[in-house]
């Protein structure tokens, strides 16, 4: 993997805002980035990827697999407190992304460069728009 870095990524908002996800914590083949500007770490948007390689002998099945999970919790909005206490911050709901990407050893590089520009390509088209916006089926 590159070196770890901040990365910087629009929300879907008519006027895009840049969220800064962080680098928060990083493994051989793991990396956590947050985004902080919740404010409580409990609604951090966080970026994860992870890279594992093949292990064990060699042979027409020998897969990396790629993972790459975005998570943007939602909080409870807290109408006041109750006699003086406010209680504490509390998730809502979290969508979740998450992406597989199971890469056999054998594939050349550009396999993987037409496989991620096919992803890339299907995740602007209609069919996946429609289902993100508006839970629609493709028929």
């Amino acid at each position: 993997m590159p070196a770890i870095a901040q990365i910087s990524l629009n929300d879907g908002l008519a006027t895009p805002v840049a969220h800064i996800f962080a680098p928060a914590k990083t493994q051989s083949d793991y990396a956590l980035l947050e985004d902080r500007s919740a404010g409580v770490y409990l609604g951090y948007n966080k970026l994860t990827y992870s890279l594992t390689r093949p292990t064990g002998p060699s042979g027409a099945n020998r897969n990396l697999k790629l993972s790459i999970k975005i998570e943007t919790p939602k909080m409870e909005v807290l109408s006041g407190s109750d006699a003086g206490y406010t209680p504490a911050p509390t998730v809502a709901y979290r969508p979740v992304a998450e992406l597989i990407v199971t890469l056999p050893e054998r594939c050349t590089l550009q396999d993987r460069k037409d496989l991620k520009a096919f992803l890339s390509n299907v995740m602007v088209s209609s069919f996946t728009t429609q289902a993100f916006e508006a839970y629609e089926l493709p028929y």
